[in-house]
């Protein structure tokens, strides 16, 4: 697996998206955008204390046919979600250290949009969760979480989850 934060990584997010069936079956139909900003905390080595990292994915009928980073901000109102969360927190989700489910229930990450159309997908959140979870490996140039930044700043205190 390519190293995070690069367009080889996000392809092969994209690839693993599409190569499950339970994706397909549980997203709904019709295309909806979907934007992650990762925000620079301080912890994480990858994005300074100030940085902003944006990738949208576009589901179409159950299928991924983008993820992919974005340079620029995009206008919000194109989006039917959009997830902001600590650049740590995304890390640790993807080395598999916090359940991105849990994070999201206790706050960590912050969703806009309309909550009924998550709630009535929720098998699917639940589904990339797990894909996130079980299948996704990342080469971590930098140092994987957690960091000793993470440890030192936060004295004990779980972000988003057990590691």
């Amino acid at each position: 697996m390519p190293a995070i934060y690069t367009g080889p990584w996000y392809d092969s997010m994209k690839d693993i998206l599409n190569s499950s069936d339970a994706v397909t079956k549980n997203a709904p139909r019709g295309v909806w955008h979907i934007l992650a900003e990762i925000r620079g905390d301080g912890a994480s080595p990858y994005l300074s204390e100030d940085e902003v990292k944006r990738f949208a994915i576009v589901l179409n009928d159950g299928k991924c046919e983008s993820y992919a980073e974005l340079t620029e901000p995009p206008p919000r109102k194109d989006f039917q979600f959009i997830l902001e969360l600590p650049a740590v927190l995304f890390e640790r989700i993807v080395a598999n250290q916090a359940d991105p489910v849990e994070a999201g229930l206790k706050g960590a990450i912050k969703i806009i949009g309309d909550m009924r159309v998550m709630i009535q997908n929720a098998e699917l959140v639940k589904i990339i969760s797990e894909i996130y979870q079980q299948e996704v490996e990342t080469e971590w140039p930098k140092g994987m979480p957690p960091y000793p930044a993470l440890a030192t700043a936060q004295a004990g205190e779980s972000i988003g989850g057990s590691a």
